[in-house]
């Protein structure tokens, strides 16, 4: 029985040390986490993308230029080439999905050899009256799925 407990221990500690201190793994225990490969892949990336607003704040008229970077893409995977882009804006006042949707859906007329993925994309708006806006860029791929960007707000302020 003693050895089955001290077996039940070596292993758990031998799970503790591996997950959460592997450099600390006592000389002797079984590495039992060490032959499993991690959960992501160096090499794999999830595609984000990222939006930002300059300026994020001002007063009316403000002319606001909105910044969208996807990453996590190769510049030659044909999924993002001439993605669709969705400019979203939620006016002071409205919900999410009653909001304005600008969308640009260019085609590929090239060859497969001719493949670029642009990482940036960017628009300019003009906000005439005083409020919080809200704006979201999503891209759609070729294969249909989407990738959603952070939420950015603009604050519009009434000349004093």
């Amino acid at each position: 029985m003693a050895s089955r407990s001290r077996s039940c221990r070596t292993v758990f500690l031998s799970l503790f040390f591996s997950f959460l201190a592997p450099g600390l793994l006592p000389a002797g225990a079984p590495n039992v986490g060490a032959d499993k490969a991690p959960a992501h892949s160096e090499s794999r990336k999830t595609p984000k993308v990222s939006l930002t607003a300059t300026p994020a704040f001002g007063f009316t008229p403000l002319a606001v230029q909105l910044v969208a970077t996807l990453s996590g893409v190769g510049s030659r995977d044909s999924n993002f080439c001439h993605a669709g882009v969705t400019w979203v804006r939620i006016d002071p006042g409205s919900s999410p999905e009653t909001g304005a949707k600008m969308s640009e859906h260019p085609r590929c007329v090239h060859s497969e050899d001719k493949i670029f993925v642009p990482t940036t994309f960017s628009k300019s708006f003009d906000l005439t009256s005083p409020g919080s806006y809200l704006y979201r860029v999503i891209i759609e791929t070729k294969d249909g799925s989407q990738i959603k960007s952070n939420f950015v707000t603009i604050r519009v302020l009434r000349v004093p």
